[in-house]
């Protein structure tokens, strides 16, 4: 993101979170939480749920910790209420009565033509759809050091997406998981590319 005043290009920062170029501490916000760039209600309801023995252990190891225990524990309701659910723009909830509504180009509905839980893609000779059993051969993009202990591993596949950059991937669920229904109902997958997976059976 960039750093600065809007308009100025020298100086930018790495975030670990998705901010916006020239991002400024909000107003709500009633003091610094480590180095101000936090979220202030979720380090503030962290800090609140703190034992008195853990917050006597935080207050011991520099006074920057100890100052911010004791402004979160002397927090007004109304400040703390003030962090929760800002609105900065507001439009209209839903369309007019005659006017169609346009969904974004990001939503799944935009495109009537991609159906994840209906397209297929090849792999090996293989149609695989939704419904299809696969071995994870993770390795190929290197996206998550956590892949490599789903190498091996045999998946069913949840459906077949087109990212914006027009590359297939597929969601799967893990077949041997005994969470596997919690996941399918709340739509939390693995997703990986074509290469790599390894067909097990072609879907009838």
């Amino acid at each position: 993101m960039l750093v600065g005043e809007g308009g100025e290009h020298d100086v930018v920062l790495s975030s670990p979170i998705i901010l916006d170029d020239y991002a400024q501490i909000a107003p709500e916000s009633p003091g610094d939480l480590c180095d101000a760039t936090e979220i202030d209600e979720i380090l503030t309801l962290r800090t609140m749920t703190l034992t008195d023995d853990e917050k006597r252990e935080a207050r011991a190891t520099d006074a920057r910790a100890a100052a911010i225990i004791d402004r979160v524990d002397a927090i007004p309701r109304e400040i703390l209420e003030r962090l929760h659910g800002t609105i900065r723009d507001l439009r209209a909830a839903a369309p007019g009565r005659d006017e169609p509504a346009e969904l974004p180009w990001w939503n799944p509905g935009a495109d009537a033509s991609i159906d994840p839980e209906k397209d297929s893609i090849e792999i090996a000779g293989a149609r695989i759809a939704k419904g299809s059993r696969v071995r994870l051969c993770p390795g190929a993009r290197g996206a998550d050091a956590q892949d490599m202990f789903l190498a091996g591993r045999t998946a069913i596949v949840e459906g077949v997406f087109l990212d914006v950059e027009d590359k297939r991937y597929l969601a799967v669920t893990l077949e041997d998981d005994p969470a596997a229904d919690f996941h399918q109902r709340h739509g939390r997958f693995f997703y990986f590319a074509p290469d790599e997976l390894e067909p097990l059976e072609e879907r009838p």
